[in-house]
């Protein structure tokens, strides 16, 4: 039988742990004690990560990358506006408005994540491409998580506002164009998007 008067207490500590593993950006195990204790952080709370955060990117010396960073703050408003979803967390498409280049499209799975199905863009090659996102993953504390590759193409921007995407990957063979497609255009809705 439990004893009524530690109750409150026990909360605090679960509560107390949950933020650590927040703050901690060890977002599974964050996850883990949402789904069992059914609690998720206050806004207040979040606020006062993201604010720390923002700071400590301001304070970088200028030319110092600030990718983490974004990376890691962008995570925690999409966890403060979504709750504990790991497929709101992490971004499904990462792709800059302009860029020409190689895209990869990944898969994540493992520990609690089902399958999250992401496009990634950002470098001269897709292998490296894939290992920034296994990077990112790590980084965002989903260590029972994988990364795996589905195939690469590229992508471009034309000055008429089409997205054009085109090509295979070396290293990992052709993408789904179709996936592609649908996940570049759930962040740019207003653009054309064809398929070479």
């Amino acid at each position: 039988m439990t004893n009524a008067s530690l109750l409150p207490q026990n909360h605090a500590l679960i509560y107390k742990k949950l933020l650590a593993c927040v703050k901690a950006f060890e977002f599974e195990n964050a996850l883990k004690i949402c789904m069992q204790y059914h609690i998720i952080p206050s806004l207040a709370d979040m606020e006062r990560l993201i604010d720390d955060l923002v700071a400590q990117r301001e304070s970088r010396v200028k030319g110092h990358p600030t990718h983490k960073l974004d990376t890691r703050i962008r995570a925690l408003k999409r966890f403060r506006d979504h709750g504990c979803d790991p497929g709101q967390i992490i971004e499904k498409t990462t792709l800059e408005q302009g860029y020409n280049g190689k895209i990869l499209i990944v898969a994540i799975m493992g520990g609690v994540i089902d399958r999250l199905t992401c496009l990634r863009s950002g470098d001269l090659w897709h292998r490296e491409i894939l290992q920034n996102t296994k990077n990112e993953i790590r980084d965002l504390g989903f260590s029972k998580s994988s990364v795996y590759e589905l195939g690469g193409a590229n992508v471009r921007f034309e000055t008429n506002k089409d997205i054009v995407i085109f090509g295979t990957s070396d290293d990992f063979g052709p993408c789904d164009k179709v996936c592609a497609s649908k996940l570049i255009q759930q962040v740019f809705k207003d653009r054309n998007i064809i398929v070479d």
